[in-house]
């Protein structure tokens, strides 16, 4: 088998290099022909012009004219038949040279736009497709230099120098081949190159054999010896075109693959791949490609993707991060002090649109550093550890600042920084044994941590204040350095597990919260003391915006510290107060997005309390807690009074805030302080559907102020109506103490049946007013069967005393069932014909029906003599009297529905 596999393989090396020099040889014909076609071409254009005409080279856009000039009609047909002759000769060209990258710019006419070389792209399969003999024929010869090496290694024919020399000598002699080629061509061959990139793959396997495998050179030489190579790579790429450049400096990244070294250092894996990334640059600064960019940054955050498997690479990644964002930077345009003006980083630049044809400025130097900070976290929690972070971990952050100091764009990547480094860390304090817990780091690494946490917020800060001096993005500056302070002290409350009870961090946050607040309030001061004088509006102030910000984030971080679960939210509610009177004392809008922020973390909190906290039943929580931040929110509403869209949201949350707490003080009191209690029984699905009843009206109020969430309030209220709705049907059907056996108090009115059946008639009601008016039929039927259903059970409880399907039914509870009935039924025709359209005169119409049916069958069945007789005139009379109201009144149902 393996026989047969090396036998492929050399049949296949030697079909790739017969065919490329076949390839060679029939290209080298075709363009001589080429050649003398344009040539002959060129003297037509010329005589041309000598007529009176206008050459094509000078009417193409490039040359700066504003309107092509005029060309006589008898030389129009000429032109533009030459112009297409050389057009073609030239497309003909490039597909022989496999060059799709280059077009020839040609303009048969003064109405044909000229082709850029950046306009026409092809994809990677199509490049393959046109270019498969050079590229096959490149690779091959470069591995066969590498098997041959390892051939000899294999039978021993040569030496360790010997080796060595001879793969040297090898590739030196195809490098010479190649040139040789090139000179003798005036046309760039892409085989040509194909076979320069060989021959450096050769020479890069051969150095590393001489120091990895037989130690025949030590690492510095080595290095310097590679680097050599990919300069002289570099060098011949600008001759040869990419194609030099992807076989080249591609083939030098997996070098490391294809010979075995036998060494593991990662230093010098880490310093072979900074030096050919730092080569590919610098051939890019000549033959730029966006997909040679591409395969660099596979090589280079390959090789750190393969050290993720190493321990000895710990202590390195950092470093090789920080190098590599170094070498991104500052090569590209030769900014070695990243001082330069403001290139334009963000991704819109990265596409360079607005350059034509090819360069290193297109390279996407935003979106290459964006990679090496997601590289940066992960590193972070592959080793895991406290211990000397700060010497890893700086030089990459303090790179990323300070560039951004003089390149706004990469703010972005100084503030990823932060956050990436915040979710690393935290995901260390993370178990996973038995669900998500935070248990923090363990043993010295939280002396560690605490240190580097120490030493991160005086860089993020300090670097940030340094960057605001400069004069750029000020305020994303400081906002920087005002909120990564308390960044990292929330992380190391949450990671020190061991002074997570201290009164010290509560007591630190607070200290920076008046530190903070202090500085906002003597800003603020200060603008209003100039605006005076100066008789002009108060600017608006943003450094006081994000003071008061940080203010705030350090208030709700000290009672996270220092309260209970319930006095948290609280204390949390009270900053609705504050920030309202901020925004109203001093025209702050900028404000209104943190006092949404608070607001929704305090209804989300209060909302599902029941799945996140356990609160003890000793202490009545829920009036301060629920209660009290309805109180605030309310407060916060009046504040804001004249504020209309930020008063909206404030009354729709109080709203929603008081639905809550009547639900918490409701199941307080029914539970014995146990408001959580879960339990399968009529008062637990009576309490669910008033709240989700409750709460889709509520939301749906919201939706219909909202701004930017009117889709996510529409359907969750939908969501909690339907939940509403299940819940009911449950307490109609499965728990319906007629035949389920729950237990009904026997006071009359105000038992379980009150929340249970009644007060699904009132939010009926309540929803057929205010909620959306396509389902508007379906909640009215809603409110007349809620309403029939709970009325009836009132009359058997009040007949009864309990609800129960198998006691015996009385004749004067069957006769109160046909007096309340038959006034129903004629209220719905009244209120049918009056207002509410066909539906309703129709169901008090069937209900009438039914009344009458009763009668009867089960009122009149026992009557006998004068008493039958009595009944029967009565309902005559009645039906007639009532018919006779219609008719002199002219209460005729109304055709439409309201």
């Amino acid at each position: 088998m393996l026989a047969l596999m090396a036998t492929l393989v050399v049949l296949a090396l030697i079909l790739g290099s017969v065919l490329g020099w076949v390839a060679f040889f029939k290209l080298n014909s075709l363009l001589k022909d080429v050649a003398t076609l344009r040539k002959n071409m060129q003297n037509i254009l010329h005589r041309i012009e000598n007529l009176g005409g206008v050459a094509p080279a000078a009417i193409a856009p490039e040359h700066g004219m504003q309107e092509p000039p005029h060309i006589s009609e008898d030389l129009q047909v000429t032109v533009a038949d030459a112009g297409a002759v050389l057009k073609s000769a030239a497309v003909m060209e490039n597909v022989w040279t496999g060059d799709n990258e280059t077009t020839v710019e040609v303009s048969a006419s003064p109405n044909l736009d000229s082709q850029l070389p950046g306009q026409s792209t092809a994809d990677l399969v199509s490049r393959l497709k046109d270019q498969w003999m050079i590229w096959l024929g490149g690779i091959s010869i470069g591995l066969s230099g590498i098997f041959m090496v390892r051939y000899s290694i294999e039978q021993g024919l040569l030496g360790p120098a010997a080796r060595v020399m001879l793969s040297l000598g090898a590739a030196l002699a195809l490098h010479a081949l190649a040139e040789f080629g090139r000179r003798r061509n005036v046309s760039q061959y892409q085989a040509l190159a194909a076979l320069a990139g060989g021959a450096s793959i050769i020479l890069y396997a051969a150095l590393l054999a001489a120091l990895n495998l037989y130690s025949l050179i030590s690492p510095v030489p080595a290095f310097v010896a590679l680097a050599m190579v990919s300069m002289a790579t570099l060098a011949l790429a600008v001759l040869h075109g990419p194609v030099l450049a992807i076989l080249g400096i591609l083939g030098a990244y997996a070098i490391p693959l294809l010979v075995e070294t036998g060494n593991d250092s990662i230093l010098g894996l880490y310093i072979y791949s900074l030096i050919i990334t730092s080569a590919a640059i610098l051939l890019m600064q000549h033959v730029y490609r966006s997909w040679l960019w591409g395969y660099m940054l596979l090589g280079s955050f390959g090789w750190w993707f393969v050290s993720l498997t190493i321990d000895a690479a710990d202590g390195y990644r950092g470093y090789y991060l920080a190098a590599l964002a170094y070498i991104y930077l500052a090569l590209p345009l030769w900014d070695w002090l990243l001082n330069k003006p403001d290139r334009g980083f963000s991704e819109s630049h990265d596409a360079g649109d607005k350059i034509q044809g090819y360069h290193i400025s297109q390279a996407p130097v935003f979106r290459s550093l964006l990679l090496i900070v997601l590289a940066f976290g992960i590193s972070i929690i592959v080793e895991a550890s406290a211990s000397s972070a700060i010497f890893y971990w700086t030089p990459l952050v303090g790179l990323l600042i300070i560039a951004a100091g003089h390149h706004g764009d990469l703010y972005k990547l100084a503030l990823a920084s932060l956050v990436i480094q915040l979710i690393a860390w935290l995901s260390l304090g993370l178990t996973f044994d038995d669900g998500i817990k935070l248990q923090g780091l363990i043993g010295p690494d939280q002396f560690d941590f605490l240190i580097y946490a120490l030493w991160m917020t005086f860089v993020y800060s300090a670097l940030s204040l340094r960057n605001l001096n400069l004069g750029s993005n000020e305020n994303a500056w400081f906002a920087l350095a005002v909120i990564s302070p308390l960044a990292w002290l929330s992380l190391c409350y949450l990671l020190v597990t061991d002074l997570s009870q201290s009164i010290y961090w509560g007591a630190l946050s607070v200290i920076l919260g008046v530190f903070y607040l202090s500085i906002a309030l003597w800003r603020l001061r200060k603008g209003e003391l100039t605006a005076a004088l100066r008789s002009t509006d108060q600017e608006q102030d943003m450094f006081v915006v994000w003071l008061i910000l940080a203010g705030h984030f350090a208030y709700s971080l000290a009672v996270a510290i220092m309260f209970r679960e319930a006095g948290l939210t609280l204390a949390l509610s009270a900053q609705l107060l504050s920030i309202a009177w901020v925004i109203h004392r001093f025209d702050l809008p900028h404000m209104n997005l943190l006092l949404k922020l608070v607001l929704a973390v305090v209804v989300i909190r209060l909302t599902l309390n029941p799945w996140l906290l356990m609160y003890s039943a000793d202490l009545h929580w829920s009036l301060w807690t629920y209660g009290g931040a309805t109180v605030f929110c309310g407060l916060a509403t009046w504040r804001l009074r004249g504020n209309e869209p930020l008063q909206k949201w404030l009354e729709a949350a109080t709203l929603h805030l008081f639905v809550l707490t009547l639900w918490a003080e409701t199941r307080y009191w029914l539970y014995d302080g146990e408001i959580f209690r879960q339990q399968v029984e009529l008062m637990e699905f009576a309490i669910n559907t008033a709240l989700w009843s409750s709460l889709a009206l509520v939301y749906y109020q919201r939706h219909k102020v909202s701004q930017n969430l009117k889709i996510f309030y529409l359907y969750a209220s939908r969501i909690l109506l339907a939940l509403a709705l299940a819940s009911y049907l449950v307490v109609l059907f499965p728990l319906n103490p007629l035949w389920s056996g729950q237990q009904v108090s026997a006071t009359p009115i105000l038992n379980i049946l009150l929340l249970a059946y009644g007060f699904p008639v009132v939010i009926s009601l309540l929803l057929y007013r205010f909620y959306d008016a396509d389902i508007r039929r379906m909640l009215g039927i809603t409110f007349g069967l809620s309403a029939f259903i709970f009325i009836s059970l009132e009359i058997r409880h009040l007949w009864q005393g309990a609800l129960d399907i198998t006691l015996t039914t009385g004749n004067g509870e069957l006769y109160t069932y046909t007096i309340v009935w038959l006034l129903m039924a004629v209220a719905c025709l009244l209120a049918g014909s009056i207002h509410f359209g066909n539906s309703v005169y129709r169901a008090g119409f069937g209900l009438m029906m039914g009344v009458i049916g009763k009668i009867f069958l089960f009122d009149m069945a026992g009557l006998e003599g004068l008493l039958r007789v009595a009944s029967f005139m009565g309902l005559g009379l009645s039906l007639l009297g009532l018919a006779y109201l219609y008719q002199h009144f002219n209460l005729s149902p109304k055709s439409n529905e309201s």
